[in-house]
């Protein structure tokens, strides 16, 4: 993308970003947005099922005190006596028992209104008058557990409460009538608001409503105390629902009063269940805030990227403007206009342009000067070089003659039978030959060529006190390189390193290819270099602007190979190594590359 608006204007690419940043802001906002939306949604989710399972904990623990009590009541000696014995004046002598013990534990439980005993075998009775008029003692299952009814109303409370009926069957347990016969039934009149006492006391404002229902979904209690012996009514498919899926799982649903989240529980311990029923728009209302503030903050940041871009666009989009009209008048008018200097007013930036500008026009009305002047050089240059061209045929003559010459000691040396003075004739004219005709790359074996011939020249002169071998790879005599490069490194060798050795000596001539380049040494066992001069040699050798060729150098003749292989194929090339002791001899390596000679200064 970034390439792409290169292509385009500054103002381009300033809205192009500026949108870019606005999208992505907006983005990260509905992002965010819809985080917190999920953070809210998850919070409360766990919160609704911690204080459900607290609630039904609750519910739990009370039911597990009332069970306790019954048990108490139905197993008592004195309220089994009490509930068979028929006859009146000893249920009378009884009932003063029976009341202690009833009071005593119904003080044991807050919320108990009353306990009720009813005799099925004509004993006695107790807080039941017309009792089975309000109490279902039919729906009490013959069970030793404690059975909770659905909620009632207790009319003979002042006033009327919401209650539930806690009973469980009394049977014989001493065979006075028949062991584990039915002989009556022992009721706790329970206080709905006692079953779970939190309910009553949760704050209005909390979000959400919870409900405790009965075996009957009949609303027992709530933090609602409206819907408090109501039937859940239009949710009784959705709590079904809840009560059937995984654990912690909600169900949503929808009426005519908006969007709902259940959560459901059941609660065995009473027969029922506990509900929470949450709107969205209420889960969700802390976040239209939050909502209206992210949708601030975006049209803050519009208005402020817009005031960015009105001050960028008037400090430096106008200025650069002036400054392409300015530029495209001296195009349509050329550089000769008299008047072509430019003036801004603008931030500083674009004040050292135009000054640079100035400057840039000034130079090129020097350099086009300069270019007049060089021109007339040049063509200066050309005529000196026809003048030199005409010089040179001239003094072909003297090489001529010296070649002829050559030719005529070697037809001398024939006649009168002098092989040596014929051998290095012939050398010589070779080497001579060589240097002054052809172009100024040659293949490698015409260079062996010619170094040979000075060899053989050399050991006639020496009456042959070294001996030559030539270590040299077939395919490196095929690849180009410029002439004279290899007859100086012999020279050098035989005149410092062969001729001042007493001893016979080994010259050695060798080349291999290496990669993409070939390397070539000379190498003699002779007199070697002392180290104060060889630090110097390879001093002169890493030095790029090349020896003082007047100066009193010795070697001058290594040094200058080395310059001319570095101008013809760059500084990677060159005399890569001199390796030398005293009375060890030396060795010397240039690197050419292979393919040819390219002038790469």
């Amino acid at each position: 993308m970034i390439t792409l608006l290169r292509k385009y204007s500054i103002r381009v690419q300033l809205l192009t970003i500026g949108a870019a940043m606005l999208l992505l802001l907006f983005g990260t906002f509905l992002w965010s947005y819809d985080q917190m939306r999920g953070i809210t949604y998850k919070r409360n989710s766990e919160y609704t099922l911690e204080l459900i399972s607290t609630i039904q904990k609750n519910i739990a623990d009370n039911a597990d005190s009332i069970n306790r009590i019954l048990p108490n009541i139905a197993y008592n000696e004195t309220i089994q006596r009490f509930l068979m014995e028929r006859e009146r004046l000893a249920q009378f002598e009884l009932q003063g028992g029976v009341e202690a013990l009833l009071v005593n534990l119904q003080s044991m439980k807050q919320g108990i209104d009353r306990i009720v005993l009813l005799s099925t075998v004509g004993g006695g009775f107790y807080n039941c008058v017309n009792c089975k008029d309000y109490i279902p003692f039919s729906d009490i299952p013959d069970q030793t557990n404690a059975y909770y009814s659905g909620l009632y109303r207790f009319k003979l409370s002042s006033p009327t409460k919401n209650v539930v009926y806690v009973g469980t069957p009394v049977y014989d347990k001493k065979n006075v009538v028949t062991i584990g016969k039915k002989i009556g039934y022992a009721v706790i009149v329970l206080e709905a608001d006692a079953i779970a006492p939190q309910l009553g006391s949760m704050s209005t404002h909390l979000a959400g409503k919870f409900y405790v229902l009965d075996r009957n979904g009949i609303v027992v209690t709530s933090n609602d105390a409206s819907s408090i012996g109501q039937p859940i009514g239009g949710m009784a498919e959705e709590v079904a629902q809840a009560l059937q899926v995984k654990e912690g799982e909600p169900v949503k649903f929808q009426n005519e009063e908006g969007d709902f989240i259940l959560h459901a529980r059941p609660v065995p311990a009473i027969g029922g269940s506990i509900i929470s029923v949450f709107e969205t728009a209420d889960l969700f209302s802390g976040l239209k805030d939050m909502l209206v503030l992210v949708l601030g903050i975006f049209a803050l940041s519009v208005v402020i990227l817009y005031a960015f871009y009105t001050a960028i666009s008037r400090n430096i989009l106008n200025p650069i403007r002036a400054f392409m009209k300015i530029i495209s008048g001296l195009r349509s008018q050329g550089l000769d206009n008299p008047n072509k200097r430019v003036s801004l007013d603008g931030y500083a930036e674009i004040s050292i342009m135009a000054r640079q500008f100035n400057t840039l026009l000034d130079e090129i009305d020097d350099l086009a000067a300069k270019l007049v002047d060089s021109k007339t050089y040049i063509y200066e240059l050309k005529l000196l070089r026809k003048q030199a061209e005409l010089q040179f045929l001239k003094n072909q003559i003297n090489p001529h003659f010296l070649y002829n010459t050559l030719e005529t000691i070697k037809g001398i040396a024939y006649v009168k039978n002098v092989p040596e003075i014929r051998e290095m004739t012939d050398s010589l004219g070779l080497i001579f030959r060589y240097s002054i005709k052809g172009g100024d790359d040659v293949r490698f074996e015409e260079e062996l060529a010619i170094v040979n011939a000075y060899i053989r020249i050399q050991q006639i002169r020496f009456q042959d006190r070294f001996d030559v071998v030539y270590d040299v790879d077939e395919r490196s005599l095929r690849v180009s390189v410029i002439k004279m490069i290899l007859q100086p490194l012999v020279e050098n060798a035989v005149f410092h390193g062969i001729e001042p050795s007493l001893e016979r000596c080994r010259l050695t001539v060798g080349s291999r290819i290496e990669g993409g380049s070939m390397l070539i040494w000379v190498q003699d066992d002779g007199v070697g270099i002392e180290p104060a001069q060889l630090d110097e040699i390879r001093t002169h050798i890493e030095d790029k602007s090349g020896p003082d060729l007047t100066s009193d150098i010795k070697f001058i003749g290594m040094l200058n190979v080395n310059n001319r292989i570095r101008y013809a194929y760059g500084p990677a090339y060159g005399i890569v190594s001199v390796e030398s002791e005293p009375s060890n001899g030396t060795r010397v390596v240039i690197k050419v590359p292979c393919g040819g000679m390219t002038n790469a200064v």
